[in-house]
């Protein structure tokens, strides 16, 4: 190793080591601070009262700030602080922006921290399991309501690259396989006015997504089902969409998953696959492999690195036809059709 590649790789030691402990750290001090909502109320903020209304002392307020700014979570603006764009936009005020906001999985990211991807080490000796902070799999509505909140702050690049490549014109009846709380779907029913969609949950959720869909006004057109995905046959429709659901499922899974599709589906339907990439080696999905390691303090898990370049294959294999592909905003939508 020359010292260029020397210096590269320090440098990329170094964010391993230090990088993500400060910038987590200062992140979840911000948000159970209730930093970013005060200043995003505020606009902007002297030391003293600000410190006062976080319930700190100002010379340890002011420490953190500074650190703060290094990584580009706030600013000065004269002798006050303020938000910078970029906080603003992801760790303020997340009912202003519920498809794009960190507040809930850095809440989930931080109980996880101490409680488990610390203990990594002793789950591998089979010493510590996974530790949820609420039920899992969820049951109640509020334990669904912690996940599909969670779940729903990435909704949305995937409603843009729906919205921009979806092929739904004259489908009339849509199956959302585990859509989450409903945004996505939605988005769908808004863009596309005979479109029906029956959303498939847990039963616990059910009454979670009826109720989005009603304050987005579809609620005459999306209904949650309480299905079991992987033992009952999926309601017969027009299409059926696995949006962000078989990304992290084997080969043999998701191709069970969508033969059962393909048996739903009538002639001339379609499928439509949106996943987040999360095999390039050059941008590691650290989003997926937050979930990915969870599996190693589970007794079984089914998540997987599986290439979607896959599912060509897959979806011919079992006779679909005029297989389809769409790259954006780090997903890949694959749309195909049942032959008449």
């Amino acid at each position: 190793m020359n010292d260029t590649e020397l210096l590269r790789a320090t440098d990329r030691a170094y964010d391993m080591v230090f990088k993500g402990l400060v910038e987590f750290s200062c992140v979840k001090a911000g948000f159970e601070l209730d930093l970013f909502n005060i200043l995003a109320d505020a606009g902007s903020m002297e030391l003293e009262p600000l410190a006062e209304k976080v319930g700190g002392e100002a010379r340890r307020l002011g420490q953190l700030l500074v650190a703060m700014e290094q990584i580009g979570l706030v600013e000065k603006d004269g002798s006050k602080w303020k938000l910078t764009e970029f906080s603003d936009t992801l760790f303020a005020k997340p009912e202003n922006h519920p498809s794009h906001t960190m507040e809930s999985a850095a809440h989930s990211m931080g109980f996880l921290a101490e409680n488990y991807y610390m203990k990594l080490a002793d789950a591998v000796r089979g010493k510590q399991k996974f530790i949820s902070p609420v039920a899992y799999p969820p049951q109640t509505r509020e334990e669904n309501e912690y996940f599909e909140t969670i779940h729903r702050r990435t909704a949305y690049f995937p409603i843009k690259i729906l919205g921009e490549f979806a092929k739904l014109d004259g489908i009339k009846q849509m199956t959302d396989v585990g859509g989450g709380i409903g945004d996505i779907s939605a988005s769908l029913c808004q863009k596309f006015p005979e479109l029906n969609v029956t959303l498939l949950n847990l039963p616990g959720a059910i009454e979670l997504v009826n109720e989005n869909a009603a304050s987005k006004g579809v609620g005459d057109r999306l209904k949650g089902a309480a299905v079991d995905i992987y033992k009952e046959p999926f309601p017969e429709g027009d299409a059926v969409m696995f949006c962000r659901m078989l990304y992290p499922m084997s080969v043999q899974f998701s191709t069970m998953m969508i033969k059962k599709a393909y048996d739903a589906i009538r002639p001339g339907g379609r499928i439509l696959i949106l996943d987040m990439l999360i095999c390039d080696p050059n941008k590691p999905n650290f989003d997926y492999l937050s979930h990915y390691l969870c599996g190693i303090g589970m007794d079984f898990s089914v998540l997987d690195f599986k290439k979607h370049a896959e599912y060509p294959g897959i979806l011919e294999g079992i006779g679909f036809t005029d297989v389809t592909k769409e790259e954006k905003y780090d997903h890949v939508l694959y749309q195909a059709v049942k032959p008449a």
